[in-house]
């Protein structure tokens, strides 16, 4: 086995189009509360243009990167990723009421394509949680059975609308 530690920063966790995060069913389900959530968003609100901040470790289970959508196991680091994820998606929607460019940039940290060009969500969580984040990712917040899934995404909304409420 081979591992190769690498610094990332969000946006080049979230860039290859040809990778796809995989949340397996042995994993927890996501269980992030408002305290983790205040934590993370406190952290990251507090930096200012050059500053960077440690999230902790991500560990990855793949094999050799093929040509077409390579699948990474989500070892570690399952609840610090979906998070991001979420709050992305929020990003995401907040600029699309603002600049449709910005919201495209943002998408493409939100999806992956397979070799024929077909677009799927760049985090596919296990089965008790994959439903309702798809639920999240495409607008449809009625009916999901994992709360906090659903608090995460109003908590950062709530967070990001009182941001630009500020602005």
């Amino acid at each position: 086995m081979k591992i190769t530690p690498n610094n990332l920063t969000i946006g080049q966790l979230f860039t290859n189009s040809m990778e796809q995060f995989f949340i397996p069913a042995y994993q927890r389900r996501y269980a992030w509360n408002i305290k983790q959530l205040d934590a993370l968003f406190s952290d990251i609100n507090q930096l200012n243009e050059n500053d960077f901040h440690l999230l902790g470790t991500i560990i990855f289970l793949t094999e050799e990167h093929k040509a077409g959508l390579n699948i990474l196991e989500v070892v570690d680091g399952q609840q610090r990723i979906t998070t991001l994820s979420i709050l992305l998606k929020v990003i995401k929607d907040y600029f699309e009421g603002t600049s449709e460019e910005e919201a495209g940039e943002v998408k493409r940290y939100l999806t992956c394509k397979d070799i024929e060009r077909k677009q799927f969500n760049k985090m596919k969580l296990g089965d008790l949680d994959n439903s309702d984040y798809e639920k999240i990712v495409n607008d449809d917040l009625e009916e999901i059975q994992n709360q906090n899934l659903l608090s995460a995404y109003s908590y950062f909304k709530e967070k990001i609308d009182l941001l630009d409420d500020k602005t």
